[in-house]
């Protein structure tokens, strides 16, 4: 099944829409500068109303490790994802000091995909999940999916790995049944108008309704190819 992350969310309708729908994650933004920035006030109240079955991800840029420690240690997040010019040195640092606390978080980090070069940079990345953005900050735009071969999705299927940007509820299947992702990330796609800030309750159920249908259309593909593997298999003897 296709993970789904909804990301920049900061009402309490929003939340209790999450809940209904159970998307496998939510995004919090922690960057101030951005118009869906959730404060720290709001951000603990949403937390205390979320499902605690759906994973709490807090979306930094060029944060200030400690600062995400911080919010870790309270409770408030369960997750970290890294969407600035955070470097390996950053993120090494980030893991070792939250493992040395005791916390076990994943740590994703998101980068801007314009050509292979790009992607070989995501792919030497050491977060435990990689997100594939466009320009990134709920641009609302797609980067070229021909960018992405047989060959670099089978290297990037060695770890989780988020599509984001440009999803919204009309083309999300579209891309789930081409590219297989493990995930899709979707922020401005389920705003009106898109790019606002301010999520529609309709399209966040289009969209979780759009990736389920595309995974029960690749769930015939999927057990074909195992019957057929099956029975290439060698028999026992």
């Amino acid at each position: 099944m296709t993970a789904i992350k909804l990301c920049g969310l900061k009402e309490l309708a929003e939340i209790e829409l999450v809940n209904e729908l159970k998307p496998d994650k939510v995004g919090f933004m922690l960057y101030q500068r951005s118009k869906r920035y959730c404060p720290l006030q709001q951000l603990r109240l949403c937390r205390q109303k979320l499902d605690p079955g759906i994973a709490a991800v807090g979306v930094a840029v060029d944060a200030p490790p400690f600062d995400l420690v911080d919010l870790v240690a309270k409770g408030l997040v369960s997750e970290l994802q890294l969407h600035g010019h955070e470097d390996a040195d950053y993120v090494k640092y980030l893991r070792t000091v939250l493992q040395s606390l005791g916390y076990s978080v994943l740590l994703a980090q998101a980068f801007a995909i314009k050509t292979d070069a790009d992607l070989k940079r995501a792919l030497a990345s050491s977060a435990d999940v990689l997100l594939l953005d466009a320009v990134g900050g709920g641009s609302g735009q797609s980067f070229d999916w021909s960018l992405l071969t047989a060959e670099l999705r089978g290297a990037l299927n060695k770890r989780p790995w988020f599509l984001a940007g440009g999803l919204n509820p009309e083309n999300v299947a579209q891309a789930v049944v081409s590219l297989q992702p493990y995930g899709v990330d979707v922020s401005s796609g389920l705003e009106t108008p898109p790019g606002s800030g301010h999520k529609d309750l309709t399209k966040m159920r289009a969209f979780c309704a759009a990736v389920r249908a595309a995974d029960t259309q690749l769930a015939p593909a999927a057990d074909g190819q195992a019957t057929q593997s099956a029975a290439a298999a060698p028999s026992a003897q």
